[in-house]
């Protein structure tokens, strides 16, 4: 079954996640980046682990976008490797240490903009 994606601005990205979170969507399954070259997608997906529903959201973001890893901790590693690859930058991240890279002097290796 293809689910479709719901879109929501940048500026309610993390009250939505807060509200699918008291809605019993307890479980964080993935976020992912699409480079869209003016602009990126963030793409994030939720589960409800006792009834099988599912959350696909989506928001696109020039640069900077509100971290869920305080209210799904198991989005800050997801978080952490969007931000080394595709330059996002989520406020309020916790651990916001690079996973491959010991520092970041580089442009974000998985953007259409960067030569590899």
């Amino acid at each position: 079954m293809t689910q479709a994606p719901t879109r929501i601005e940048s500026d309610n990205w993390l009250q939505y996640f807060e509200n699918l979170a008291a809605e019993s969507m307890t479980w964080f399954d993935f976020l992912t980046v699409i480079d869209r070259v003016q602009s990126l997608d963030v793409v994030a997906r939720v589960v409800n682990i006792e009834s099988g529903e599912s959350a696909l959201v989506v928001t696109n973001v020039t640069e900077k976008v509100s971290s869920l890893s305080a209210t799904y901790p198991g989005a800050c590693w997801y978080e952490r490797e969007s931000q080394e690859m595709f330059g996002v930058t989520f406020i309020g991240l916790a651990d916001s240490r690079p996973l491959l890279h010991r520092t970041i002097t580089h442009d974000a290796p998985m953007r259409k903009s960067v030569t590899l």
